[in-house]
């Protein structure tokens, strides 16, 4: 455990756990984030072996090591439930730069362990947010068109709490409560509109203008929202189709004829809608990989999608180059084979969502699973945010990367979960950074132990050269991506 005793800061400061600055934090595998004004981020993440301690601040590490004399674990104070929390100094400058350092430490810690005594990194930048874009975003609230209205299957957030947590989330700007509605409303099935207008994207076309960036691949859009049946989400369905500013309709040209109308419109909605919900996911606290050492996410993320426009997400699929008309959807045979083989490296066109366990990857699974691993080197994961605190369903536990965001392929298999045929694609976020990240040793020891542990502990999936062995039934719970229909015994998933 740690807490500030000491600070030295122009700005404002705050922690995004909403409590007081001198509060007590940390515990293995726990990150909090500070929140510095005008400037950025810090994030310090504590982890924790029988022998040593670690503290992450941004990349930069203080640590404490039981020094070799004392071989016997009992002659020392241990590190798991020290009564003695670190105290921390904090200094930070006008440019972005932090020292931190370890303040007052008792003479019996001294003594124990060796101690890396100060540190200097830099702040993680604040997100840029567009006053026009928020503009827009309160008229669509006005309107009611943000939030997703009517949600069925989950209980509807007041708008005073999604007003409060923004507070919390987003202190550094006065757009806190637009940014906390815009990551609430993706979380509903709003989110329909915000991948399908992003993945028909021809992009590697410029159109010149910059609220519509990309030329769309219209048919394909049209198809795919008239054969939306995910539960009560239908294109017969006022609410459902309110999200793509529509009205009900009953058959495919009726569907066609209104999308023509307000497309542009939809398309910058979902632009603006986008760019503010990565503005909110930047700002979330981070998620230290020695508490969640994988991710999971079931693919594809819309049912009528099919594995054959799993490809077209990514920028590297060719057909990204047009011409415009041509059809946006790719085998995924060919795109494995391709710019999906292993060794290479795809860039998302829209946000992705995982989860924290196989079983729910392999409810929202339609034939794709993917296995995300950590970079090496980081104490936690930067390419991902979780979005539960803000979610319609507190329930469900929710990761998201946003547009753009770069992945290895590590490995692909086709193999079998619960007697259900998947391709299984494995992933390392790709870091943006200058040269190399090599973790501490000490850091590298503690994560790849706490990797180990857990692929033990939980049992859940074993990668390797014998493929995937998944314990345990799926459960039946709400899905963002899953299709239900009744059958003769009640409702069952597809």
């Amino acid at each position: 455990m740690w807490h500030l005793v000491r600070i030295l800061a122009a700005s404002r400061l705050w922690f995004s756990d909403g409590n007081p600055i001198a509060t007590q934090r940390g515990g293995h595998g726990v990150s909090s984030r500070l929140i510095v004004d005008g400037q950025g981020f810090l994030d310090v993440t504590e982890m924790r072996s029988l022998d040593s301690m670690v503290l992450d601040a941004n990349g930069a590490t203080l640590w404490l090591k039981r020094r070799e004399r004392y071989s016997s674990r009992f002659a020392c104070p241990s590190l798991q439930n020290s009564p003695y929390p670190l105290s921390l100094s904090l200094q930070i400058d006008d440019g972005g730069n932090f020292s931190l350092s370890i303040a007052n430490i008792p003479s019996i810690l001294t003594a124990c362990y060796s101690i890396s005594e100060q540190v200097s990194g830099r702040l993680k930048p604040l997100p840029e947010i567009s006053a026009e874009d928020t503009a827009f975003i309160n008229k669509m609230i006005e309107q009611k068109f943000i939030p997703y209205q009517n949600i069925p299957d989950a209980p509807k957030r007041p708008i005073q709490e999604i007003r409060a947590l923004g507070r919390q989330y987003f202190p550094f700007t006065p757009y806190n409560f637009e940014l906390a509605m815009t990551l609430y409303d993706w979380t509903t099935a709003s989110f329909a509109r915000m991948v399908l207008f992003k993945i028909f994207q021809y992009t590697g076309i410029n159109t010149g203008i910059a609220a519509l960036p990309h030329p769309l691949d219209r048919e394909s859009l049209a198809v795919n929202i008239w054969q939306s049946n995910f539960s009560v989400y239908t294109p017969q369905d006022a609410d459902y189709m309110r999200t793509f500013l529509m009205q009900p309709a009953h058959s495919f040209d009726n569907l066609t004829a209104q999308l023509e109308e307000v497309i542009d419109e939809v398309y910058n909605f979902s632009e603006i809608g986008n760019r503010l919900l990565v503005a909110a996911m930047q700002s979330m606290p981070r998620t230290p990989i020695a508490s969640k050492p994988r991710l999971f996410s079931g693919q594809v993320d819309i049912e009528q999608l099919g594995t054959e426009r799993f490809g077209i997400e990514f920028e590297e699929c060719p057909l990204n180059e047009g011409p415009v008309g041509v059809e946006l959807t790719h085998s995924l045979t060919d795109a494995l084979a391709s710019y999906m083989a292993v060794g290479k490296t795809v860039t998302t066109k829209m946000v992705w969502s995982f989860t924290d366990s196989m079983e729910e990857a392999m409810h929202y699974s339609n034939g794709i699973v993917l296995v995300l691993n950590p970079p090496s080197g980081a104490s936690v994961w930067d390419s991902v945010s979780f979005v539960t605190p803000l979610s319609d369903d507190p329930a469900k536990m929710e990761y998201t990367a946003a547009p753009g965001t770069k992945f290895k392929i590590q490995s692909v298999q086709h193999t079998a979960v619960s007697g259900k045929p998947v391709t299984m694609i494995g992933l390392e976020p790709v870091l943006e950074r200058d040269g190399p990240l090599k973790a501490p040793p000490m850091l590298e020891e503690i994560r790849q132990q706490r990797l180990s542990a857990d692929v033990v502990e939980h049992d859940v999936v074993r990668l390797g050269e014998q493929g995937i062995d998944f314990h345990g039934s799926v459960p039946s719970r709400r899905g963002r991506y899953k299709t239900e229909r009744q059958g003769k015994n009640g409702w069952m998933d597809e």
